[in-house]
């Protein structure tokens, strides 16, 4: 072996020994005394083991351990209730020493390696190309999460999978801006015949073996007709053949069949008029003339002069009030049915109703008065009546029937949309005016390309071997583009784009661009952002927090508190049926107010006691009709409320001292924290002490069961609970949880307010709903309050607003650096929080004092 690799080899093995550091005796009596019986030797329990003489802090694991110690022994969960415990001094003489240690030993910052996830990576990509909303390709993994959040360093793994996907990405991006040379298809030819055609309610209707077009107007789907299963497999220029009639044509004009082009994948955008052709024979007469479809298009047929056109008001009462004048039976069949069904089936009882001999029509005739009214009734569902109203005009005309459609194609390539943006990406990408031949200008190129894909200036030997890598590329493919492509595709791939936060220490300007720009809008540092990076400005402590102020946004009030308040749940959760009324429309309102609450307590710089006990609540008419059961929305009066103000958010007013608002009696905080069902006591009080107290619970031991088997006895959901008490191991965590859970015991699984359990039994085939056992939501905290209601806890938390505050920053922090925050980082975000109580803990300032902060500065 190599001598010096053998010096390094011994000095390896003696490092540990060295650097262990002795526990004073006094701790270490304590400790054997009161730990040594479960958590030493090989057998320890729940394998936990902790060193009882000495300590190697070096060690990142013994850091984490100690921190353990600290938190089981300061919440008073360890030593457990049967055990010896120490005194309060002794318990005190434990934790300062633990305390120095960890103040000591733990160092700030360390966040793993943290690729890009999803989010960041398609925002990254957007923004680097201007691509105008790429998406991932969906073979893109999902993203594991780690305390909460998607975008911690020790989840974002990098299996092959990834490496496929970045692969599949990088090529795709590439194409865009750098498309291969496009080969003509061999021509093929596709025929479709009447049924072969798409049929909707308006547009077309197959009569007598045609496919027959009889209104007209702007809306493509409404009055139009295309085939089913076709759309050009290549852009290029495409024979078409059409064979087409007429039936019942007006005497005073020619009806004119219009044939355009659009994308066949349900977007109806972009359609583009190919021509228009006269059609003036009873038989079937061929239409031949040449289309230029781009890939994805097909072809749509139109009757653009057809005897009517119901999506122009004015145009459409004037065409109602001559027929229906002209066809008085008409308007007395339509009067009687009043709201036929949409379609052909309406027009059928249209139809014989008007067949019918006692129809009494002398109402309509030579009477303006109720001509008028009953257009009126057409046109205020204008869309219901012309779809049934066409039906008559499908059969009795004027129309033009379809008999066949034939394209052959493609003939010739195109230049198509594809291409066309094509350029213009690669002009905005590389310059107008860009020569990849000029070595100057290929090398100014790939600085600036590789300086913004790097989030960082590129350095001298990058850019040299990215241009060594464009040259050979170029040479070996006799084209510059394919070189160019190469670049791109080779810098997508690179570590210095996938990653970020590289290395160790304090970050440079740079480096905190990025990572202000990545936690508060998932996406890379915007122009101004790097300018005052590159001008060494964004460390100055004003300049941080002015562009904390100008960056921040309602996209991450969205993405942090989905996250942070396991708003996903929501999502995936559709309540039992039998609790009341709930929709997609609720869905989305409870998920949107945390959302608005989020943004409008940091647009106004409220303090973060806001968030529990508010004067405003975020809702719409529905949710506070159906969920809150506020009376503003279940008066008379509000249900004159139109459909567009239905599910408009709006912001009340309400009492700070009341269930209603904050989070502790948000909706979907009630639903994340529910199984739909039934109410969980025992989840619920888990996320206060994780999210709204930053305290989770430990584990439970993996020998503890649900509930204990002696629960025989109990009638109550907190009877049940209660029976865990009886369990040591279990006594201690639930103390804190059961409190919490209960007192939110009187929100149902959807955040209904109740007073008794449901009770649900069948009456006559109905489900009936009665009231069972009275909700227990009371409760005594550890520190020995009691709590009546969530009205209590909500006061609690007021009188105590550090211990919220905490929380909050620790999970924005861990949030913005991609890794949990220990021991040492939470004492100085303990610090922060004391410092800015005193002016109102208000959430402005507080975020501004965090990213100030050495824990978001260092890596």
């Amino acid at each position: 072996m190599n001598r010096a690799l053998m010096i390094g080899f011994a000095l390896l093995s003696l490092t540990p020994a060295e650097a262990s550091e002795r526990i004073p005796p006094e701790v270490a009596e304590l400790l054997t005394k009161h730990c040594a019986d479960c958590h030493s030797g090989g057998a320890a329990e729940g394998g936990f083991e902790i060193e009882l003489e000495a300590v190697e802090w070096r060690n990142g694991e013994n850091i984490q351990a100690w921190e353990h110690v600290h938190e089981m022994v300061s919440r008073n969960i360890m030593p457990p209730p049967e055990a010896d415990s120490p005194s309060a001094s002794q318990r005190k003489l434990i934790l300062d020493w633990v305390h120095r240690q960890l103040m000591q030993h733990s160092p700030i910052g360390g966040t793993p390696l943290r690729r890009l996830n999803r989010r960041e990576y398609a925002n990254t990509i957007d923004q680097v190309f201007n691509l105008g909303g790429y998406e991932v390709p969906t073979s893109f993994p999902a993203d594991n999460e780690a305390n909460g959040f998607d975008n911690q360093g020790d989840a974002l793994v990098l299996a092959g999978s990834h490496l496929e996907a970045f692969a599949e990405a990088a090529n795709d991006v590439a194409d865009q801006l750098f498309p291969p040379p496009a080969k003509l298809r061999d021509a093929t030819t596709a025929e479709m015949m009447p049924q072969d055609l798409v049929v909707s309610y308006s547009s077309a209707c197959v009569v007598d073996g045609a496919m027959r077009l009889a209104s007209s107007g702007g809306n493509v789907v409404r009055h139009g007709t295309w085939p089913n299963s076709f759309e050009a497999k290549s852009s290029g220029v495409f024979q078409l053949e059409i064979d087409v009639s007429t039936f019942n044509p007006p005497a005073d004009e020619t009806p004119r069949l219009t044939i355009a082009t659009m994308a066949a994948n349900g977007s109806r955008r972009d359609v583009q008029v190919a021509g228009e052709f006269e059609v003036n024979s009873a038989t079937p007469q061929t239409i031949s003339t040449e289309v230029r479809l781009n890939k994805g298009d097909t072809v749509v047929l139109r009757y653009m002069n057809g005897p009517f056109d119901y999506d122009n008001v004015d145009m459409y009462q004037t065409f109602l009030t001559s027929e229906l004048t002209r066809q008085p039976r008409l308007a007395a069949a339509w009067d009687k049915i009043g709201k036929p069904a949409r379609g052909g089936s309406g027009w059928l009882r249209v139809k014989e109703a008007m067949a019918a001999s006692d129809l009494d029509i002398a109402p309509f005739i030579d009477n303006p008065d109720a001509i008028e009214k009953l257009v009126r009734k057409f046109t205020s569902n204008k869309v219901g009546s012309g779809e049934t109203l066409v039906y008559k005009y499908f059969e009795e005309g004027p129309n033009i029937g379809i008999h066949r459609m034939q394209l052959h194609g493609p003939t010739e390539l195109i230049r198509d949309r594809s291409e066309i943006r094509s350029q213009k990406l690669r002009e905005q990408f590389v310059g107008a005016d860009f020569e990849a031949n000029d070595p100057k200008a290929l090398k100014l190129f790939l600085g600036r390309f590789l300086t913004d894909v790097f989030r960082r200036p590129a350095t001298a030997g990058e850019v040299a071997g990215y241009e060594e890598l464009v040259r050979n590329e170029a040479a070996a493919q006799d084209s510059t583009t394919a070189g160019l492509h190469l670049a791109v595709r080779t810098a997508l791939l690179s570590p210095a784009f996938l990653y970020r936060g590289i290395g160790e220490g304090t970050m440079n300007d740079f480096e905190l661009a990025s990572r202000l720009s990545y936690f508060l809008k998932s996406s890379p540092p915007d122009d101004r952002l790097n300018g005052t990076a590159e001008g060494g400005r964004l460390t100055n402590s004003s300049v941080l927090a002015k562009e904390t102020r100008r960056l921040m946004n309602r996209q991450f009030a969205a993405d942090f508190t989905r996250q942070w308040l396991d708003l996903d749940t929501v999502a995936a959760l559709m309540p039992d049926e039998r609790l009341g009324k709930f929709s997609d429309r609720h869905r989305r309102t409870i998920i949107a107010e945390a959302t608005e609450t989020f943004w409008h307590i940091w647009s106004n710089n409220l303090p973060v006691t806001e968030f529990i006990a508010p004067d405003f609540l975020f809702t719409d008419s529905e949710v506070g009709r159906d969920i809150y059961e506020l009376d503003q929305f279940r008066s008379k009066k509000a249900k004159k409320i139109s459909k567009s103000q239905r599910n408009k958010m709006v912001r009340l007013d309400i009492p700070r001292d009341g269930r209603h608002g904050g989070l502790l009696g948000m909706s979907a905080v009630m639903m994340a924290t529910a199984n739909g069902v039934d109410t969980q006591p025992v989840l619920r009080g888990v996320w206060v002490l994780d999210n709204i107290l930053g305290t989770p619970p430990p584990e439970p031991p993996d020998a503890v069961p649900a509930l204990t088997p002696d629960t025989s006895s109990a009638t109550t959901v907190k009877q049940r609970l209660a029976a865990h008490m009886n369990e040591t191991s279990c006594a201690v965590c639930h103390r804190e949880i059961d409190p919490l859970g209960f007192v939110l015991e009187n929100f149902d699984p959807v955040g209904r307010w109740r007073t008794n359990y449901p009770v649900f039994r069948k009456e006559d085939a109905k489900t009936v709903k009665d009231d069972g056992n009275i909700v227990e939501s009371d409760g005594t905290l550890p520190d020995g309050t009691k709590l009546e209601s969530v009205v209590d806890l909500k006061r609690w938390l007021v009188k105590n607003p550090e211990l919220f505050a905490r929380c909050l920053s620790e999970k924005l922090l861990t949030y913005a650096t991609g890794r949990k925050m220990n021991y040492r980082e939470r004492q100085l975000i303990a610090g922060i929080v004391n410092d800015q109580r005193s002016s109102g803990l208000k959430l402005q300032d507080l975020l501004q004092a965090l990213v100030d902060s050495e824990v978001f500065r260092t890596r």
